[in-house]
């Protein structure tokens, strides 16, 4: 029997479209970064953020409502732990990874996953009638905050992920698609006797030289701008890697990536993919993977199950070898493969 419980748990997430803009509002108008210092009023954010102040405070209200921002006894506002996460230098920043996913082609392809339902097809492709990729490099303002999203992901997963790989035996490593660096920098870091090549497209490699040099490894790693579709990998390297990449390509665009490290590779070497993996069957304790399926089912990738990347790494000529499972302090999993 349905209850009144049961009515307002469905209307959540009929209206669950207002949180998540208003958390990409504030990113937008860099309200946590104007209130990283303090409480600041209503007055005063209308002139730092050059908005209407009716509009302001009746979008600072929602903010209160799902706990971002508090308004003090003085009628100022000043963050919240969870608010403080949208300033974008904050540890475990989620800034930019809101806006991406708040914003262009994402929000929109989302809207319309009733057409990929029902005709399998990518639903950005019905809206904007290209790739999500295509989209972004016809805009250079979304595409760079795409690599800033990736790039403070990237933060977050290193740490765990560098202390994870075995890297033992292996001299050299090919990050495929790993532009932002930051990856390589940590596994640099954390193996002296390493070095490496990042290979991406030019707009993935803009900052790569400053996050290495940053690191202090920038002399220990080589980058390679080309497409892993169209262009060779680094050939005859003891390990490749792959991180948060595949989840954003069909089943057949996978085979082709994975086709293209297996003939870089050398009879030894080990292919590292690292990315977020499904359970098996409909039930799955991480909502995180299930959004994210959800998500990429719109742009026309996929979150799949272990037993899936099996498959994939078989029709590409690679035998899988192990996972990790997943790895603390990220979203994703460590998967070993090596050439049948």
């Amino acid at each position: 029997m349905m209850t009144h419980q049961d009515t307002a748990r469905v209307m959540d997430m009929v209206f669950g479209f207002v949180p998540a803009q208003i958390v990409r509002t504030m990113a937008a108008l860099d309200l946590a970064d104007q209130l990283a210092g303090g409480p600041v009023s209503l007055e005063e954010l209308v002139k730092l953020t050059d908005c209407h102040e009716p509009s302001l405070r009746r979008l600072l209200r929602g903010a209160v409502f799902v706990r971002l921002v508090i308004r003090n006894e003085e009628g100022a506002y000043e963050l919240t732990p969870a608010g403080q996460l949208l300033r974008a230098d904050a540890p475990g920043s989620v800034k930019y990874l809101a806006l991406q996913l708040t914003g262009e082609p994402t929000w929109s392809a989302c809207g319309n996953i009733e057409h990929t339902v029902r005709t399998g097809q990518p639903a950005v492709q019905h809206v904007f009638g290209q790739s999500s990729y295509a989209w972004l490099a016809d805009d250079p303002t979304t595409q760079a905050l795409f690599y800033q999203c990736y790039m403070e992901v990237a933060r977050q997963d290193v740490p765990g992920l560098v202390e994870a790989l075995d890297l033992a035996g292996i001299h050299d490593i090919v990050d495929v698609g790993g532009g932002n660096g930051v990856l390589m920098a940590g596994l640099l870091d954390g193996n002296p006797g390493l070095s490496g090549a990042i290979f991406d497209q030019p707009a993935g490699l803009e900052n790569t030289q400053a996050v290495l040099a940053d690191a202090g490894v920038a002399d220990r790693c080589t980058l390679i701008a080309g497409d892993f579709f169209t262009d060779p990998l680094p050939a005859e390297r003891d390990a490749y890697l792959v991180k948060s990449a595949l989840c954003d390509w069909g089943d057949d665009d996978v085979v082709r990536i994975l086709r293209a490290c297996r003939q870089a590779m050398c009879a030894d070497s080990t292919l590292f993919v690292i990315d977020m993996v499904l359970p098996e069957g409909d039930a799955t304790p991480d909502p995180v993977a299930l959004m994210s399926d959800l998500c990429t089912l719109a742009c026309g990738g996929a979150i799949r199950t272990e037993k899936e990347f099996g498959a994939l790494f078989t029709e590409a000529g690679l035998r899988p070898v192990g996972t990790g499972g997943r790895q603390p302090g990220t979203h994703t999993n460590i998967l070993r493969a090596v050439k049948i």
